[in-house]
């Protein structure tokens, strides 16, 4: 079983960090080529991503992405305002959802 310590080695970084990156905790900035890297050896090494919860917060925005995408093409007479209207909205709706449901996980910054 891969551990988060053997792949901080790999990419020479600190452990915590790559508990950020794999974690995608908010807050954590970092240039996209190196959390690829950190996914990427994670991968490789064959990293368990369920132990971070990541797959499923993957599947479930790709549920919302596929959402959105099927909305968008069941109105094709939409444009291009429209569009951005309706994604709004449902951003809007996942933060109100996301702020009642996470509000420990995910605390505002005062």
């Amino acid at each position: 079983m891969v551990t988060l310590g053997e792949i901080a080695a790999a990419v020479k970084m600190d452990v915590e960090v790559v508990r950020r990156i794999l974690s995608e905790q908010p807050g954590t900035r970092v240039p996209k080529d190196t959390a690829d890297k950190v996914f990427g050896t994670a991968r490789k090494l064959g990293y368990d991503f369920k132990k971070l919860k990541i797959g499923k917060r993957m599947s479930a925005r790709k549920e919302v992405f596929d959402e959105v995408l099927q909305q968008i093409e069941s109105h094709p007479s939409w444009s291009r305002s429209d569009i951005v209207k309706y994604v709004k909205q449902s951003s809007e709706m996942i933060e109100r959802v996301s702020n009642r449901t996470f509000h420990e996980e995910f605390p505002k910054d005062d």
